[in-house]
């Protein structure tokens, strides 16, 4: 009777902590609903200055000039990327000096012995309902040998940055140590010593670039997936989020749902908010919103631990757009003194900022034909309008990025005759990073009589984030037919937009 009392008192306490568990399992479930969001990280140190001069160097023998050349053209492209300042070897205002001081990595493989229950032998056992006997396999533990394999590896660098506000430094070491029983798939570092070397030296130069500017920094965030949010759960995972958003505000819900709605309108304005520029308002708005929601969810429902930890991830980023808002004062008070040139040449300083174009800005000279490669060598003579910048690609190089929201066009003056040629046709590659993105072509040109024409070339009305699309235009499909090509101009509507390879070609 005592046993039995036992196994019913455990019943109990299982159905009791199966109960209590009942609500944050309805929440979150076991296979939890998992999406990325796209945050930015400011730089460790704010560079001053409109000039900045990269050194990477090493006294190690360790470290081949190709590791070298990984750091400087991952940190190169991370300064040049945003466009507020180029790259010079000489009269610089700031200094970035890259020091790789070691690089090691090893890799052993061994045989240990553990102990695992595994069938050791049979016998032969009486089976009543089959009447005969019958072969039972027979388990214990054996000491077993087992491969072991041992990566281990550390890259010493730091970045010091020497510049108006004097001198600063931080850390970009990294070190791998890890350990892989059996036989199980090793990631692609843990293959040969020289594919650990390469690694350690890529996460140096992204630590490196993440000293001294914006970098990517994605963060996982939950999904709570009772019933009723399932819809907008779906739309979230495509970065449909403002649909997502529109599906989950449709109306309130009862108890511990409505919690687990707010959450999820939480991370909806969070998602919304890293699309748009880390050192704007309108940014820092979008996270206190979902701070906000945030914030409604756990006095609803204040010991689910995932609200907790959302709440602790948008503090963080709210740090972030502080960080970046402070920068962005800085730089600003800086462009507003007079430069070195104003100095040395004596021109008015207004005047001088007049002049001044960043990356991002236009040039009135004409470009024929038009093209940019990858945007390599900048945007010049582009003129950009709205929210664009320039990113990095890990397997294209430096492309154009449209953000998300309102309009940003892409445009460059040119003078291209093609009344003559057969053919004429705007080419270019496109991939949607989030939102639904929507771009259409805008074909300034002049008919045969020579009177000014306007044109549009539809591309996509609404594409769901996915991957790099060709797409081509024939300008001579016009009416009136163009004689004479003046613009062409790409706009970006909606969601996030990645642009590469664009061309106008004569055939």
């Amino acid at each position: 009777m005592r046993l039995t009392h036992v196994a019913l008192g455990r019943s109990v306490l299982l159905a009791l902590a199966l109960a209590l568990a009942g609500p944050a399992m309805a929440k979150f479930g076991i296979s939890k609903t998992r999406v990325t969001l796209r945050r930015t990280r400011p730089p460790e140190i704010a560079l001053v200055g409109d000039t900045v001069k990269l050194e990477v160097a090493s006294r190690a023998r360790s470290v081949s000039e190709g590791d070298l050349d990984a750091i400087r053209a991952r940190v190169a492209g991370a300064l040049a990327a945003d466009g507020s300042r180029r790259l010079v070897d000489h009269g610089a205002d700031t200094a970035v000096r890259v020091s790789v001081d070691d690089l090691d990595a090893r890799i052993e493989d061994t045989v240990i012995y553990e102990e695992h229950y595994v069938k050791t032998g049979e016998r032969e056992e009486w089976d009543a309902k089959k009447n005969r006997y019958v072969k039972k396999d027979v388990y214990g533990y054996r000491r077993q040998p087992v491969r072991l394999r041992t990566a281990r590896g550390r890259v010493a660098a730091r970045v010091d940055v020497e510049g108006p506000r004097g001198q600063r430094s931080a850390d970009a070491g990294a070190a791998y140590d890890n350990q892989f029983k059996g036989d199980v798939r090793l990631p692609e570092e843990a293959a040969s010593e020289s594919l650990l070397e390469r690694y350690l030296v890529d996460e140096a130069a992204r630590r490196a670039a993440a000293a001294v500017a914006f970098s990517a920094d994605p963060v996982e965030a939950l999904l709570a997936v009772d019933g009723e949010l399932k819809d907008g759960n779906r739309l979230a995972q495509s970065g449909l989020w403002k649909e997502a958003l529109a599906a989950w505000t449709a109306r309130p819900l009862k108890g511990d749902t409505e919690a687990a709605r707010l959450h999820n309108v939480g991370v909806a304005h969070e998602a919304m908010a890293y699309a748009l520029p880390i050192d704007g308002d309108d940014h820092r708005a979008a996270l206190q919103e979902a701070a906000d929601f945030y914030r409604r969810a756990i006095a609803l429902d204040p010991g689910e631990k995932y609200f907790a930890e959302a709440a602790q991830r948008i503090q963080a980023s709210l740090e972030y757009a502080d960080t970046a808002q402070r920068y962005a004062e800085d730089a600003g008070r800086w462009r507003a003194r007079p430069s070195r040139r104003a100095e040395e040449e004596g021109i008015a300083p207004g005047k001088l900022r007049a002049e001044a174009r960043d990356a991002l800005g236009a040039s009135a000279a004409l470009a024929t034909p038009l093209r940019n490669g990858s945007f390599e060598s900048g945007l010049e003579p582009w003129t950009v309008a709205g929210k664009g910048t320039l990113v990095d690609d890990p397997h294209r190089g430096r492309v154009f990025q449209a953000l998300g929201g309102a309009a940003t066009s892409l445009a460059q003056a040119v003078s291209v005759d093609v009344d003559a040629a057969p053919a004429a046709t705007v080419a270019f590659e496109y991939k949607v990073t989030a939102g639904e993105g929507r771009l259409h072509v805008l074909v300034a040109y002049e008919d045969a009589k020579g009177a000014a024409r306007a044109a549009t070339l539809e591309v996509t009305g609404g594409d769901p984030p996915g991957a790099w699309t060709p797409w081509e235009g024939e300008l001579l499909s016009l009416r009136p037919r163009p004689s004479r090509v003046r613009e062409v101009r790409i706009v970006s509507e909606g969601g996030t937009v990645l642009l590469d390879n664009v061309a106008l070609t004569l055939h």
